[in-house]
């Protein structure tokens, strides 16, 4: 208990320690145009917090809903696939990892080629920037189950599909969440990049405008709004993971 409440402390004491240093550094800068401190960024925040919190934050989190959730179905059902079946696991597993080898932020500008500056754009680049590490992280978890385990429950005469539904799965939800909390940011952070390069509307659109009109506190105010919002849903994804996995350790 008390190693968890240092940790804590310390988590907290370095967020102000690098809040104090912002504001130091913007205070010997003195252009509000270059760095703008904590205080003005968070002044343009509540200056236009109805623009932000009722126009473009709807419309960031619409995109990182829908393409999380896509993502995470998608993943799921490829690592499915590539437990059961040895020739999809064979032909899916290079391709996943080639993948890897184009950032999906490159891929960016082909997709508003393809898709126009719509929804459905965005949700494909949050949809391919999760599904890597959904899809790896979920089949390694389900290939996880111990296979003692898995012979003893044979010898109960139980069918592959309970082996799957009481051993195997719950087996692979460490993993699973391990995959989520790092989904996660990297939606909020897709979204926000796929808005950058052209949205009616979000976060991303909002921070790109106000780099146009030179207006740096602007600018940061959505990061700052995106970091909050990455970090309550890391923190609401440990409390289900703590309840859900509450026997992981044991």
């Amino acid at each position: 208990m008390r190693g968890k409440t240092v940790r804590k402390l310390s988590a907290w004491l370095f967020g102000a320690a690098l809040i104090a240093l912002w504001e130091i550094a913007a205070v010997s800068v003195d252009r509000v145009y270059l760095l703008p401190g904590p205080a003005d960024v968070i002044r343009s925040l509540l200056l236009n917090r109805k623009e932000i919190f009722l126009v473009h934050l709807p419309a960031t989190m619409e995109v990182v809903a829908v393409g999380g959730a896509l993502s995470i179905l998608v993943g799921a059902l490829f690592a499915v696939m590539m437990d059961l079946f040895g020739p999809v696991r064979k032909a899916l597993y290079p391709l996943l990892t080639l993948s890897q080898a184009i950032p999906v932020m490159c891929l960016a500008p082909v997709f508003v080629l393809w898709f126009g500056y719509t929804t459905a754009m965005r949700v494909v680049v949050v949809i391919l920037t999760n599904f890597f590490p959904v899809t790896i992280n979920l089949y390694d978890g389900l290939r996880s189950a111990r296979p003692e385990r898995m012979e003893l429950m044979k010898t109960w005469g139980a069918t592959k599909g309970q082996i799957f539904r009481l051993l195997r799965f719950p087996s692979s939800l460490p993993y699973l969440f391990t995959a989520l909390r790092i989904a996660v940011p990297w939606s909020v952070i897709a979204a926000a990049v796929a808005e950058w390069l052209g949205a009616p509307a979000g976060l991303g659109f909002y921070s790109r405008y106000c780099m146009m009109d030179m207006d740096a506190p602007g600018l940061l105010a959505p990061l700052l709004v995106l970091t909050v919002i990455a970090l309550l849903l890391n923190g609401i994804l440990k409390v289900l993971e703590r309840r859900i996995v509450s026997w992981r350790g044991q």
